[in-house]
């Protein structure tokens, strides 16, 4: 798209810029663009590159960069002495996105998108609708923690809701590639920040509201206000969103919505969605599932641990019945889904019972972890966990109470320290497994921990390794190191000779 024709589309959009050309411009001369990007690095002929202020640092410093390197045009919030085409407005990193729009030629247009918000279970309820889509015949992308998946290939997440700019390139690789709709993770940062600019959505889901983020919002009412903002401002069409009626931010969401709401729950009268455990295993979980077309519950024994993960499902199933995937379809695309990875991501090992990798990083995520593996758990329970550093320090003794009152085993160690001192966040654990009579364990160092723990578990027992989940690093004072829980589990089990199912 010659800048000219994006030009003159962004005139037709809602943002609000001026524009500086560079003197004695001729209109032949007139670039090409092919990207938007906010990484000076990832800078090629033909991009613009737009100037985001961040927490760390201000992209108006890279401009020249980028310009060096190639850069077209620039986004930018003032005018920079550099010969380049500047589209000049303000809050670049909440309006590039709709930039991004413009220059994709509005894939959201083309999609039916869905956003899945709350603090847990964001991440299981994105793999399960695209399961149950993908099999409904529905091609399904995916951005999320773990990995951003445009219908025919993935690559790593770089976060849970990608930058404005990204946000736009992986939804027209999706069209690209034939996908008819998008499931994605929307975080409460992804929101407040601007993240989302640009796109709007047909459908939406509230997983539940816990402790966790307070750093970045302060209090629970603010949190709850950002996640009820993608409901308030970022909704199109005849949209409708999936609730849990169990969580006490769910039933509030769903009184603000009205006709809305599609709630689900473990309560048959509260929820269209509901559903009975009936019996549980290390193998998954014997469950009858009623929905508005069920005359009589379906019965199904679902790979999953977890009444968490229950709840996870019936927003899936609440979202594609919404959007006309009947209950048979459905239930099958569930039971094919793989395992998440670091979500209750469960290796029998020979000799040594089953280790559990997940990503619980959270108080109420470790709790319910750690009472769903009590619940199955026929010897010991193990625990190895730590907490992230630069992130919310209170929930640091509530975590060290938590393992330590639930488990019959912990070991504390580091997660991703970031700038702040291991032994530091180690110690601010331990203040709450102090107040239980539980002996427990500080390895600071990782791999060491989590050797540790393999080595106490017996045939009957559990090891829980918490924290990480999938995250193929660990972030250290002087930066990441290639780190991965999964394969240190198999290098220990190579290094003892046993096999791992």
């Amino acid at each position: 798209m010659k800048i000219k024709e994006l030009l003159a589309k962004l005139e037709k959009s809602d943002l609000k810029y001026r524009l500086w050309l560079p003197e004695n411009r001729s209109p032949e001369n007139d670039p090409e663009i092919s990207q938007l990007v906010s990484d000076s690095r990832k800078v090629l002929p033909g991009s613009i590159f737009a100037c985001v202020k961040g927490d760390h640092s201000d992209g108006h410093d890279y401009a020249e960069k980028a310009f060096i390197s190639g850069a077209s045009a620039l986004l930018c919030e003032r005018k920079l002495d550099l010969q380049v085409p500047q589209i000049i407005s303000e809050d670049i990193r909440r309006n590039m996105g709709i930039v991004a729009s413009v220059l994709y030629d509005e894939p959201v247009k083309k999609l039916t998108m869905i956003a899945l918000t709350g603090t847990n279970g964001k991440t299981t309820s994105t793999f399960m609708t695209k399961a149950i889509l993908d099999h409904a015949g529905i091609k399904t992308g995916l951005l999320g923690t773990i990995y951003y998946d445009d219908g025919d290939q993935s690559v790593d997440a770089e976060h849970t809701t990608p930058e404005g700019s990204d946000l736009q390139y992986w939804l027209s690789r999706m069209v690209n590639n034939g996908c008819s709709a998008c499931v994605m993770e929307t975080s409460s940062h992804a929101i407040v920040q601007g993240r989302i600019e640009g796109v709007s959505f047909d459908r939406a889901g509230f997983t539940n509201l816990t402790v966790d983020h307070l750093d970045f919002h302060k209090d629970m009412e603010s949190y709850f206000t950002a996640k009820k903002t993608l409901f308030e401002k970022y909704m199109r069409n005849n949209w409708m969103a999936a609730v849990n009626s169990d969580d006490s931010y769910g039933r509030r969401l769903i009184n603000d919505l009205g006709s809305r709401a599609i709630s689900y729950g473990t309560n048959e009268k509260d929820s269209k969605f509901f559903a009975e455990v009936k019996g549980t295993s290390i193998e998954g979980m014997d469950v009858e599932i009623s929905t508005p077309d069920s005359k009589i519950p379906v019965a199904s024994r679902l790979p999953l641990l977890g009444e968490y993960n229950i709840m996870n499902a019936l927003q899936a199933l609440s979202i594609c019945w919404s959007l006309g995937v009947r209950d048979k379809t459905a239930m099958e695309g569930l039971l094919l889904m793989k395992q998440v990875p670091g979500r209750l991501e469960r290796y029998i090992i020979s000799g040594s019972g089953t280790c559990v990798i997940d990503f619980a990083h959270s108080p109420d995520s470790l709790e319910k972890v750690i009472k769903t593996l009590r619940s199955v758990c026929k010897g010991k329970l193990f625990v190895v966990f730590g907490a992230g550093g630069d992130r919310d320090k209170t929930k640091r003794p509530i975590m060290g109470e938590i393992a330590a009152r639930l488990a019959d085993s912990v070991i504390i160690t580091s997660d991703n320290p970031r700038s702040e001192d291991p032994d530091v966040i180690v110690s601010e654990i331990e203040e709450g497994a102090k107040k239980h009579s539980l002996e427990y364990t500080v390895i600071a160092d990782r791999k060491t921990a989590i050797f540790e723990g393999l080595s106490r578990t017996g045939p009957d027992d559990i090891l829980l390794i918490a924290g990480k989940g999938p995250e193929p690093y660990q972030i250290l004072k002087d930066g990441p190191i290639p780190f991965l829980d999964k394969n240190v589990m198999l290098k220990w089990c190579r290094e003892m000779g046993k096999e791992v199912i």
